[in-house]
């Protein structure tokens, strides 16, 4: 194998995550010969195709290019492990870092963890990617991203470490006017027969469902809804009550401009955590520890009960 170099790994990597030549070309301040060359190269010496080129030169890998990336991932990751391993006496960081994120717990965690990068650590080349639930565990299987931030109940595949950020309370999202909305809490049986919108992120609402059943009660579920701001647009208008571990800052109005209320659920069974979750048995390098440090922080900061805290007379 010889043949087969780290730069030839680094461009085609760099291929997969970007989608064109032309874009990784960009990404690795080469030119695009230089990577179509290298890619060439590459599928020659495993004598199998490893892209497909698609419309708008745009770049897909074949079957075996998305099992190869997966190894090729691996490789150079513990290239760059073993030359960290040799300079832990330096406090500088560097290179690529891929945070995996879902949707709900997006705005609550990657715009200061990205802030509190660029400030402690600017040399890390920082990228986020959102996605649901069981795709972000799919995408650490397969090496896509380093670090995926989730909710320890929506953690469903073999292979994954979760390390725990915060522990996290559900909260019951109603409209000003409801019955409840002025309550420091509520029990789940107080509003089982309100209709239900929950959030169509798989295995969200399905968990949530299974948990009501579990402390004996049956959900009406009004909708499934793939937006966490349309679902409080429709909870502002009355419409329902929705459930979310994610709970932005009091003032939080919707779409329209209309008030809402978060109302921590008191039933104990419903209680969770967030969690960074890594492949199994990846060394935790200092990139990595870095960015978990910089999430506890970030989760500690943004705590609902802070902001409760912050707010009171």
């Amino acid at each position: 194998m010889t043949d087969i170099t780290l730069r030839q790994l680094e461009y085609f990597i760099s291929v997969l995550d970007r989608g064109s030549v032309s874009d990784a070309a960009k990404d690795c301040n080469v030119s695009q010969a230089s990577v179509s060359s290298a890619l060439a190269q590459l599928e020659k010496r495993l004598k199998v195709t490893l892209i497909a080129r698609g419309p708008a030169r745009r770049a897909r890998p074949t079957s075996a290019g998305r099992e190869f990336g997966i190894h090729a991932r691996s490789i150079l990751s513990n290239v760059s492990d073993a030359v960290e391993s040799l300079n832990d006496e330096s406090s500088i960081l560097q290179g690529p870092l891929r945070i995996g994120c879902i949707p709900t717990a997006a705005p609550r965690m990657l715009p200061a963890t990205a802030s509190q990068f660029g400030r402690l650590h600017p040399q890390i080349d920082l990228s986020f990617v959102e996605a649901h639930p069981l795709t972000v565990q799919q995408m650490i299987l397969h090496g896509e991203v380093d670090v995926a931030v989730m909710y320890r109940k929506q953690v469903q595949m073999e292979g994954i470490t979760q390390h725990t950020l915060a522990e996290v309370q559900l909260h019951a999202l109603v409209s000003a006017d409801h019955p409840v909305a002025d309550r420091a809490g509520v029990d789940i049986a107080e509003l089982i027969d309100d209709p239900l919108i929950l959030l169509d992120s798989p295995p969200t609402a399905e968990l949530l469902v299974s948990q009501i059943r579990g402390v004996g009660y049956e959900p009406s579920v009004r909708w499934l809804i793939p937006n966490a701001e349309t679902i409080r647009s429709m909870v502002g208008l009355g419409l329902g009550f929705s459930l979310a571990n994610a709970v932005p800052h009091p003032d939080t109005v919707t779409f329209q401009g209309m008030p809402v209320r978060y109302l921590p659920v008191t039933n104990p069974e419903f209680s969770n955590a967030i969690v960074g979750v890594t492949m199994a048995g990846t060394r935790l390098s200092k990139k990595l520890r870095a960015a978990l440090d910089i999430l506890r922080t970030t989760a500690a900061d943004t705590d609902p009960h802070r902001w409760r805290e912050q707010t009171a007379p």
